[in-house]
């Protein structure tokens, strides 16, 4: 990881939290949020959070990486090349819409192909499941299904920010667990307390 998480948070925490009266995604009120897209586009901190995440998850095994657009695609892309230039180890991507398109070939998930005409995304692929902030974690369920139907598996959920929402606790129980940061009820971030791994 970088060499100073509590810094990253510190800098994350400059730069995405934003406080006043917001209502989140899951439908709830809060006094911050967390606007990951301010450093998920920033190239002075996109490296240093792949980087981080890559070593937090550098324990699991894992085949490839995705999750919901578009957060997943501004993690799990840096993650890719950086796994590369840095590990020389190449690790495929995918996302999934949120809706069909209703043009073109009408998919909702992509997914790299492999040089032999295949997709990545299939039976016994181990996936990284990604994601910039987790209140309930609803939305990651469609992610979740996409996996399952496909016959891959979740070899862990990695978050940069844990809301530390109780209604998250199927996720945090259900799967291996990987979160860069809490978030306390005024919006500061810590980095995260390790977490046990499910069996």
């Amino acid at each position: 990881m970088p060499s100073d998480m509590d810094d990253l948070a510190r800098r994350l925490e400059q730069r995405c939290i934003l406080r006043g009266d917001f209502t989140l995604n899951s439908g709830k009120k809060s006094k911050y949020f967390y606007d990951g897209k301010r450093a998920l586009l920033a190239a002075d901190l996109k490296v240093d959070i792949a980087a981080a995440m890559l070593d937090r998850a550098a324990e699991t095994p894992y085949d490839i990486i995705g999750g919901i657009a578009i957060g997943s695609l501004l993690i799990s892309e840096p993650m890719s090349v950086l796994s590369s230039l840095r590990d020389g180890r190449r690790i495929d991507t995918f996302y999934v819409r949120d809706e069909r398109k209703t043009w073109g070939t009408g998919e909702s998930t992509y997914q790299a192909i492999r040089a032999d005409d295949t997709e990545v995304l299939q039976p016994g692929t181990r996936v990284l499941l990604v994601d910039d902030v987790i209140t309930t974690g609803n939305s990651l369920k469609q992610a979740l299904n996409v996996i399952e139907d496909r016959g891959a598996s979740v070899a862990a959920i990695s978050v940069i920010v844990d809301r530390m929402d109780p209604d998250a606790d199927w996720l945090r129980d259900g799967y291996e667990f990987l979160p860069l940061f809490e978030v306390d009820e005024s919006g500061s971030l810590h980095v995260a307390r390790n977490r046990a791994t499910v069996n």
